[in-house]
């Protein structure tokens, strides 16, 4: 679904002159400008979802940290610290009872950061459908061996159920995906977000490198057809 400048700027709050700051800045994508010709001529429209996190995120946030520092917050630059089973353990968003599932099904105890994000998601699944632990260890063994392969944050996580079955894909955002109309697509997931929540909500137990100081300040933004808590 997409929005028009008109009333993003209108239902926002925001100006002209900002919007397009933050753009140069880095902190809107330039992707997410999309021109498109209309009756009365030429007009930019955003991804709605998309745009609305993200300028709640920087009004969220904008007083706390420069303009510099935030474009360096919501960038998709994966994070190259690894994560351990004591790290986890302070993730909220991390049901702590899958931890021992998650590092018995994928053969490790240490993680990479695009790695955590795909198991916030897997999370998330459990608590809002309902999922079994059978069903978690067979999702993280269908992802198991291309989460190597993920280098950046700028993927969905989708969830999908054939008849109780789940199943999982990580596609990049941008790619058009047709899904076989015999799954029902439960939910959309953006890893870009999760990053979001996790640089700010985390970067003292983490040591992400930001430079402010200051209360922490988690913030929720949503996915298209999920919200992380």
């Amino acid at each position: 679904m997409l929005i028009s400048k008109k009333e993003l700027l209108k239902l926002t709050g925001i100006s002209y002159g900002q919007l397009y700051r933050w753009k140069r800045m880095g902190l809107i994508p330039e992707d997410w400008f999309i021109k498109r010709t209309t009756f009365t001529g030429h007009e930019t429209f955003f991804p709605k979802n998309k745009i609305l996190n993200r300028i709640k995120a920087i009004q969220e946030l904008k007083d706390k940290y420069s303009l510099e520092e935030l474009a360096k917050i919501l960038s998709p630059e994966v994070s190259e610290r690894i994560f351990t089973v004591d790290d986890l353990q302070i993730i909220d968003e991390i049901e702590k009872g899958l931890i021992p599932c998650f590092c018995n099904v994928l053969g490790k105890n240490s993680f990479f950061y695009v790695e955590v994000l795909v198991l916030i998601a897997i999370s998330q699944c459990k608590r809002e459908f309902g999922l079994q632990l059978r069903d978690v260890e067979e999702l993280c063994a269908g992802v198991k061996d291309h989460l190597k392969d993920i280098k950046q944050t700028d993927f969905l996580f989708v969830l999908l159920d054939k008849n109780g079955e789940y199943f999982v894909t990580i596609h990049a955002e941008q790619a058009q995906v047709f899904f076989d109309s015999r799954w029902k697509v439960l939910c959309q997931i953006r890893l870009n977000d999760i990053s979001s929540i996790m640089k700010v909500k985390y970067r003292k137990s983490f040591n992400f490198k930001l430079d402010a100081e200051g209360e922490e300040v988690p913030f929720e933004l949503t996915s298209e057809k999920a919200v992380l808590t």
